[in-house]
């Protein structure tokens, strides 16, 4: 694939430029001897610190294994890689190797010159699909046609520079070959139609990293005498060899004065050996006297280069972390010769100034290293001095700690072992208080250990408190955890297995005022989540300014997963100027909020991981350099980050939205992404040396607007303008004043010559949706439109992106025929108001094929609503007739009455002789349900209707044959007790009614005396409310004429009622004076009433022995019963309180019969009975 790359890219720029080398890193654990066999190079092993250009991964969640290319600086500039999927180059004949070569040039322009895609993209309202051609008056693609070109861009022949794409809009409409014209790559070879030239063969080289190699190369003159300095500076280096320094890494230690000397030969790092803490113990114990004027830095490079090159190896690539304080100036023949023996070797320098000193209020001493560290690639951090008298505080060697961490960090190395990082630090001054108390956070994307470390200045300072909180709310003891390096001031536990979430702590504190102790939090990454932040600026050189217009200081920070961006996170870039103010404080710093948005101006392309940022004015009153520390925090956002994951279902992902699944639109649109746990992420930079004098006239204008979309209403008749707001000074606050344009000549728009536009609102905060409207002027042609901020001193911002619209005449009669494209992209019948042309595409302007799509589309739509409306009107009829069924069905099922007991199988149920009687009362009504309870007057009138004078023998002769056949085969339950959980009534008898329902039957509760259920014994405290509420005499006499001459009855005392019944006479009021007669728990009494009330239903067990006393006495009242009470009682109710009470055959309404009182109720027989169930009639 490359072979063939390197052919095209010799073809699209007429024979100059081609691959020469190509060097192929190979993971580490991939083994020799597999490698040996199909490479034609041997595999070596290389520590040269390099930034792949091509990018092998896994497939993206939207370009999938297609090559695409990030770019998060501006026109002309490089990008930042190259990504694709192993899948590409998996090609199996030449016509795929051509393909994927093909589509690697296009990224490869695009990278390594700094152009943009001229084409559109689906659903993206500033670089849309389609397009209105004020030429031919047609929308067509937005794209070029080379003419038989296999170029990946358009030729300066067939560029369109009024187009809405992207490269039109970040290169302001320059021909993307009138870019690359401009890129170093042809800044010698203007004239390259001269010759032509035959394709060079590129020679690949395999090599594998290597473990890392550094060399700590350290300042030692007389100006580390000063306080603690050099005793802090052997600390820290212990803790950097010993503690953080990864397994595998070769180190070695270099100290120079006037001269210099290698105090620990290179050695390699393991975790058995005592090699670290031989090397972490080999510095001086004290500093030379040697002045500081006198130091020899280039005697320092040259041994440290011998260092490495003692065991034969080769120092290329290596690293060498410079700790020196910065003073006084290096000669220039010196220092040219220090660049060259690093850029010769590809040396990486990290560079420490330390102790950094700085007068009150003075600008930052020059320490003439800026050169060294752009030229290498390198970066710098400063360590302040922080002394107190003779002291110097211990804030002072963490920071050292610190930075040597963080160049340890940087190192170019894909080990297992990585170093930790800082995960919390804090200082806690002393004299403050006896306990110092904080919080830390271990979240997921940290390894499962982590270490909390004390630093203390004296170890008086640490109390013998020390103690850990777990997120569950646990205390650690740390009396068996904690271990002690005097040699590095420090006090640490290892925890492992740490529980994720929110640690506290609690340390005794017994510094003095002037020093404190430092809480720190260490911890390795995870290996299955590698959440990453890498800091890069605009800065092209050693200095730069942030006042000149021409190229400002933009702040990049990528947040990655992997390899995966983290979208919606909260990324803060934090600026610390070096030095004190004049009062001797340090100065306040500056914060500022990093954006992944995609407005073009600074961010690129939003959804790529990428934020960025403008620096603010930092203006102060000298011209001299100004030194300023950048450092990035970046956390989830309170829940609010996440980052794409492919589709599960078919292991590559999906597109949503995309021209071909190539890169990039505005944004980046991803249809699957996960959110992510809690995680907080620091990393430095380095120094920022800028020069910000501002006079007394702000020059800085506001920052340029990239997103100005057009649309007119459906009238025709009105323009509407929608952008976001830029800001004052670039980015930052609030313009004063907006100027809009709009043309019919495209090059007068981006020289913003036309028509004013009025009524523009005020504008607001940068990064707000503004919008405004303005009228039609121009019909049936293509109409620019342009816009810029103005700030409160007349500065003016960059002229906006053009945007374009076709406004067609107002309708007369019909509208307007559009005349389409021959070609258009699928899925692209009309362009949406506000993508560059607002004239939608109208119905008489298609052609018959487009026609006949859109009806067959119309036809099938209503085909599938009509086949879905007759399922749904067919699927509620069979629901319907369903529910009808089941109706009938639970009306016979009602008239059932099936008790379930104790045994373990279902007894045989019997029907009911009485089916013909009921089912011949039920034609005159409806059913009733027996659940809900009737009125007096609501019983009597069901009981007239149902009951006649005529009926009355034929009732009585059917109830009098039930109620014998009852009494022949009543049998005791055996083994129930209360409340007789085995015994449930899921069936009962449906009733002929006109009302709504019959009253329900009595379910009597049961008792644990071991006496028989209902109906046998009873009482009146279980007499239901609407059992007892009869209806008084007078009613029943006008509403019942008929029962009352059939059944007359006798009327008992009232004292007796009172005396044997005091309960049913509060229910039953004496203005009623009806009678019932019923058995009670001592006797049988005349009550005060002048009606019997039948049962509305018995539910009776069934083959029920005779009872040992024959049956209840109630049974004789009841309606239509022929047989005499002696033949039913004879002998067997004998108590010497009771007597026999006259029986009323007064008819009326069926209500529950009261329960005989626990006196004589019978004895449950011992023997075990299975009783079956059988059905009873209701009267």
């Amino acid at each position: 694939v490359l072979s063939e790359f390197s052919k095209q890219l010799m073809f699209i720029t007429k024979g100059h430029v081609s691959l020469r080398d190509v060097t192929i890193v190979l993971p580490r654990m991939w083994e020799d001897d597999d490698l040996l066999c199909t490479l034609d190079s041997p595999v070596t092993i290389s520590a040269v610190s390099t930034t792949a250009h091509i990018r092998i991964s896994t497939p993206h969640p939207v370009f999938e294994s297609r090559p695409w290319t990030q770019q998060s600086q501006g026109c002309g500039k490089q990008g930042d890689f190259i990504q694709l999927g192993s899948d590409m180059l998996k090609a199996k004949t030449n016509e795929s190797y051509a393909k994927s070569a093909h589509l690697l040039l296009a990224e490869w322009a695009k990278f390594r010159w700094g152009i943009f895609n001229e084409h559109g993209f689906d659903g993206d309202s500033r670089y849309p699909a389609t397009y209105h051609n004020p030429k031919t008056n047609e929308i067509i693609p937005n794209t070029c046609f080379p003419n038989g070109s296999n170029a990946p861009f358009c030729d300066v022949d067939y560029h369109t520079p009024e187009a809405p794409n992207k490269h039109n809009s970040l290169c302001k409409g320059k021909a993307a070959w009138d870019v690359i014209m401009q890129s170093q790559d042809f800044v010698d070879k203007r004239d390259i139609q001269s010759e032509i030239y035959e394709p060079l063969i590129p020679v690949f080289h395999f090599v594998k990293p290597g473990q890392p190699r550094v060399i700590l190369l350290v300042e030692d003159t007389a100006v580390m005498n000063l306080q603690n300095r050099w005793e802090f500076i052997r600390k820290s280096v212990r803790r950097a060899v010993v503690y953080d320094m990864p397994d595998g890494a070769h180190v070695g230690i270099v100290v120079f004065n006037s001269e210099a000397r290698t105090t620990a030969s290179l050695a390699k790092m393991d975790p058995v050996s005592d090699v670290r803490q031989r090397i972490g113990s080999s510095m001086p114990r004290n500093p030379s006297r040697i002045p500081e004027k006198h130091k020899c830095l280039l005697c320092g490079f040259q041994e440290a280069l011998r260092a490495l090159e003692s065991d034969y190896s080769k120092s290329e690539g290596a690293t060498i972390i410079l700790i020196t304080t910065g003073a006084g100036s290096t000669p220039q023949q010196e220092l040219d010769e220090i660049i060259h023996l690093a850029a010769s070797r590809k040396l990486h320098i990290e560079l420490i100034l330390y102790p950094f000193i700085q007068q009150s209020g003075e600008a930052t001493p020059n320490h003439g290293l800026d050169k060294l560290i752009h030229a290498t690639h390198g970066s710098a951090v400063t360590v302040m001095d922080e002394g107190v008298g003779n002291d110097s505080k211990v804030t002072m060697m963490v920071s050292l700690m610190d930075a040597l961490l963080s160049a340890i960090r940087r190192l170019n190395t894909i080990s297992e072992h990585k170093a930790p990082r800082v995960v919390h630090s804090q200082a806690y001054p002393g004299s403050l208080t006896t306990m110092s108390r904080g919080t830390f956070d271990i979240d997921d994307s940290l390894g499962p250990d982590a270490k909390f470390s004390i630093y203390y200045y004296d170890l008086d300072h640490v109390g013998n408190t020390i103690q850990l909180t777990t997120p569950s709310g646990n205390t650690m003891s740390s009396l068996n955890m904690q271990e002690e390096d005097g040699d590095a001031n420090v006090i640490f536990m290892n925890i492992l297995m740490a529980e994720r979430g929110t640690w506290s702590y609690k340390v005794e504190n017994r510094a003095g005022s002037h020093q404190a102790l430092v809480m720190q939090v260490t911890a390795h990454e995870s290996v299955n989540r590698d959440v990453s932040l890498r800091i890069w600026t605009s800065i092209n050189n050693s200095t730069n300014t942030t006042t000149v217009v021409s190229d400002p200081v933009i702040v990049y920070a990528e947040l990655k997963n992997g390899v995966m961006p983290i979208l919606n996170a909260r990324l803060v870039a934090k600026l610390q100027r070096l030095g004190t103010d004049v009062s001797g404080n340090e100065y306040l710093p500056v914060y500022v909020d990093l954006f992944d948005n995609g407005y073009g101006d600074p961010d690129i392309t939003g959804g790529d991981g990428v934020y960025t940022r403008y620096l603010p004015n930092l203006s102060h009153k000298t011209k001299d350099r100004i030194d300023y520390e950048l450092s990035v925090t970046a956390d989830y956002n309170n829940g609010k980050a996440s980052t794409p994951v492919n589709n599960i279902l078919t292991r590559n992902p999906r597109v949503l939205r995309g021209n071909e699944n190539t890169c990039c639109g505005s944004t980046i649109q991803y249809e699957h992404v996960m959110p992510l746990s809690s995680f907080q992420r620091t990393e430095i930079y380095g120094i920022l040396g800028l020069t910000s004098y501002i006079n007394s006239k702000d020059i800085i204008p506001p920052g340029r607007i990239l997103d100005l979309n057009v649309s007119c209403n459906e009238t025709g008749n009105k323009i509407k303008l929608e952008w976001k707001a830029p800001g004052d000074d670039f980015d930052f606050g609030y313009a004063d004043h907006y100027e809009a344009i709009f043309t019919t000549s495209w090059m007068e728009a981006t020289t913003f010559h036309g028509t004013p536009i009025t009524d523009l609102p005020v504008p607001a905060k940068a990064g707000k949706m503004q919008f405004s409207s303005t009228n039609a002027e121009y019909y049936d042609q293509t109409v620019y439109m342009a816009i810029r901020a103005v700030d409160e001193v007349g500065n003016l911002g960059d002229v906006s992106n053009i945007a374009t619209i076709w406004i067609p005449s107002p309708p007369t009669t019909t509208p307007p025929a559009t005349t389409m494209p021959a070609v258009l992209p699928p899925n692209h019948l009309a362009e949406s108001l506000g993508q560059g042309v607002t004239q939608p595409v109208r119905l008489g302007g298609l052609e018959f094929e487009d026609m006949v799509v859109v009806i067959g589309s119309v036809a099938g739509f209503l085909l599938i609503v009509a086949i879905f409306a007759t399922f749904c009107f067919l699927h509620v009829a069979r629901r319907q007739s369903q529910h009808h069924k089941k109706n009938q069905e639970k009306t016979e099922a009602n008239r059932e009455v099936i008790i379930r007991t104790n045994s373990t199988r279902m007894l045989d149920q019997s029907k009911d002789n009485t089916n013909n009687t009921v089912k011949h009362v039920e034609k005159e009504g409806p059913v009733l349900s027996p659940n809900p309870s009737w009125s007096p007057s609501k019983l009597l009138r069901e009981h007239e209707r149902r009951y006649s004078v005529d009926s009355v023998h034929s009732v009585h002769s059917i109830v009098s044959r039930e109620i014998m056949e009852a009494s022949e085969s009543l049998v005791p339950y055996q083994n129930l007790h209360d409340p007789y959980p085995d015994v449930t009534l899921i069936g009962s008898h449906s009733y002929p009614s006109s009302q709504a329902s019959d009253p329900p039957a009595y379910q009597p509760s049961y008792t644990a005396d071991n006496s028989m259920p209902y109906p046998y014994s009873y009482n009146y405290e279980e007499i239901p409310n609407y059992a007892q509420a009869t209806p008084s005499r007078s009613r029943i006499a006008s509403q019942s004429s008929q029962c009352s001459a059939a059944h007359p009855a006798p009327r008992p005392s009232r004292s007796r009622f009172e005396s044997q019944a005091t309960e049913c006479s509060g229910v039953y009021p004496s203005s009623s004076r009806t009678r019932v007669t019923s058995l009670s728990s001592q006797c049988f009494s005349d009550y005060d009433n002048d009606v019997f009330v039948a049962p509305s239903e018995m539910s009776y067990p069934q083959e029920i022995q005779v009872l040992p006393n024959g049956l209840p006495k109630y049974a004789e009242d009841l309606p239509g019963y022929l047989l005499t009470p002696t033949q039913i009682y004879s002998n067997n109710m004998k108590h010497e309180d009771c007597h026999s009470a006259e029986i009323s055959r007064t008819r009326a309404p069926p209500v529950v019969a009261p329960k005989p009182c626990l006196v004589n109720r019978t004895p449950v027989d011992d023997r075990i009975v299975e009783p079956m169930r059988r059905s009873i009639t209701q009267v």
